[in-house]
């Protein structure tokens, strides 16, 4: 019985080793930071789904909200932050930058669906846009963003599972710090 056990243990630490050494889907998003590249990591959008009551048969007071975790998201970046984006089987203009509200402890859509939300989809007009080599493209919006959070979202991806829940972008956007007023040497010196 201890031989089983012993054995079926080695085969399952086998197992999970050669699937943590498994290759995982190369990163199609990434963002500029300075003159570097860095690739941006998909997060999961979590469902709530509020029953609301049942009258006659009809449903009243039924809410779906879509969270993602986190006070704020691990990637900053500035005002007009530029992506690298190397569609693989979607097309440029399916990708949008969508604003979500905030919580403490999450980040939530102002509408379940991302499609009913306001987007400013990835296109020319309101973003500029740049080839790079290996087809993918540089795009940063014309308009500086608002400080905030922000995701940056496939709108012809199909949901991940039964609730509807997407994969997407998630980076903040920061106040940028005020410049210090000019001082010159007669302001900086103090009267004697």
């Amino acid at each position: 019985m201890r031989k089983r056990i012993a054995t079926l243990c080695l085969f399952m630490a086998l197992f999970i080793g050669a699937q943590a050494q498994m290759a995982s889907k190369p990163p199609t998003v990434f963002i500029y930071v300075g003159d570097s590249i860095f690739p941006m990591h998909t997060m999961t959008s979590q469902t709530e789904i509020k029953k609301g009551w049942d009258i006659q048969g009809i449903n009243v007071g039924r809410k779906t909200k879509r969270y993602f975790s986190g006070a704020h998201a691990r990637q900053s970046a500035g005002r007009q932050p530029k992506f690298a984006i190397y569609p693989q089987t979607q097309d440029l203009n399916d990708y949008a930058l969508i604003r979500l509200k905030e919580r403490r402890n999450f980040r939530y859509l102002p509408s379940a669906d991302p499609k009913d939300c306001d987007y400013k989809r990835v296109e020319l007009g309101l973003f500029t846009i740049e080839a790079l080599p290996k087809m993918g493209f540089a795009v940063t919006p014309i308009k500086a963003l608002f400080p905030g959070e922000y995701i940056l979202v496939d709108l012809s991806q199909k949901p991940v599972n039964d609730y509807g829940d997407f994969e997407a972008y998630d980076f903040t956007v920061e106040e940028e710090p005020v410049p210090l007023p000019y001082r010159s040497r007669f302001f900086s010196e103090r009267p004697q």
